[in-house]
């Protein structure tokens, strides 16, 4: 399978009164054709800057150091004309808030209209006195709305005519959904896609990328383990800057290798009223990082190596790949 996105070393700081936040602090990792990737770790970890980087909208962040290869070609250096040719047209944009994504003062219909009328070299909105092609318009609708599960007809008419205050938070998800997709990405990045959410609607979003995924090269950024098992093949966690553990989904959420990793969905699997762990870490600093591994200080497995030196990337078996000093020995 070839690679769409590679991620090399990537290095983005931002320059702060107190000293340089070191956000990415070399990141790298592949997201392959057809392929869905998630990105886990707790807020702070870097996964927004990470995707915003992608993009080159992480301003006022700066890329110091590192590739990031679309389709082979380094897109680091690309100026703002070639970087608006790229996004949404290659790399489309999932937003986080659904609530505000959308603006409230156009219908639905007239919103896709706007993504559609980019994708065909346009800048935005026609006129209000001016329609395109109605009936080539409604097809594309119909396209793009039948990959998320709905069929041409009342229901979807009824939707296109709505504004967002109109919608439930999970049809406002699977429309912003739908904007993306009109545009004919090559990749999907969907930013904490059921943030917010009730259980309720959380499985009507947790459905509609289900239905994408294997058809479309997708990085899905989330803290919820449901979310990454139901629309990944493979998971990425990230920790202090850079990704400590990766491999299959179903190998990493249900054995990971990483302290960390085991800490981080253990707190995401705790029952209401099961204790806490009693690790208790700080929020890492990214302008002092400590010596060594950034997550020795709160390593329950920490050894003396942990404290000087930077773990290598171990590969164990079945295509696991883990930052650590625990598996030196085992890694092949």
């Amino acid at each position: 399978m070839n690679a769409l996105l590679n991620v090399n070393d990537l290095h983005v700081c931002f320059d702060t009164p107190a000293g340089t936040v070191r956000a990415n602090n070399g990141v790298s990792l592949e997201v392959r054709t057809g392929e869905s990737l998630g990105i886990m770790g707790e807020s702070g970890c870097g996964k927004t800057v990470l995707f915003l980087s992608l993009l080159h909208l992480q301003q006022p962040g700066r890329i110091v150091r590192g590739q990031v290869l679309l389709e082979g070609r380094d897109i680091t250096s690309l100026g703002e004309p070639e970087m608006q040719r790229i996004r949404g047209r290659v790399i489309a944009l999932v937003p986080q808030n659904q609530a505000t994504a959308l603006n409230p003062a156009y219908t639905v219909r007239r919103q896709l209209l706007e993504a559609l009328a980019v994708r065909r070299g346009g800048g935005g909105l026609q006129p209000s006195g001016r329609r395109g092609d109605d009936s080539a318009d409604s097809g594309e609708f119909a396209r793009v709305f039948g990959s998320l599960g709905f069929e041409a007809g009342p229901v979807l008419d009824r939707l296109l005519r709505s504004y967002p205050h109109q919608l439930s938070g999970g049809m406002r998800q699977r429309v912003l959904i739908a904007m993306a997709l009109v545009m004919q990405p090559r990749l999907l990045i969907a930013d904490e896609p059921t943030t917010a959410l009730d259980r309720a609607v959380k499985a009507q979003a947790l459905e509609a990328l289900q239905r994408l995924r294997g058809g479309l090269s997708m990085l899905v950024v989330s803290h919820d383990v449901d979310a990454i098992g139901a629309a990944c093949d493979r998971v990425a966690v990230m920790y202090g800057g850079r990704i400590v553990e990766s491999g299959p989904c179903a190998d990493v959420l249900s054995r990971p290798h990483h302290p960390y990793s085991r800490l981080l969905l253990t707190a995401q699997r705790r029952t209401r009223g099961e204790p806490l762990s009693d690790v208790a870490a700080e929020t890492l600093d990214l302008i002092h990082f400590p010596p060594g591994c950034p997550f020795h200080p709160a390593c329950p497995e920490a050894m003396t190596v942990c404290s000087v030196q930077a773990p290598p990337e171990c590969e164990l078996r079945g295509g696991v790949t883990v930052a650590c000093h625990l598996y030196r020995e085992t890694s092949r």
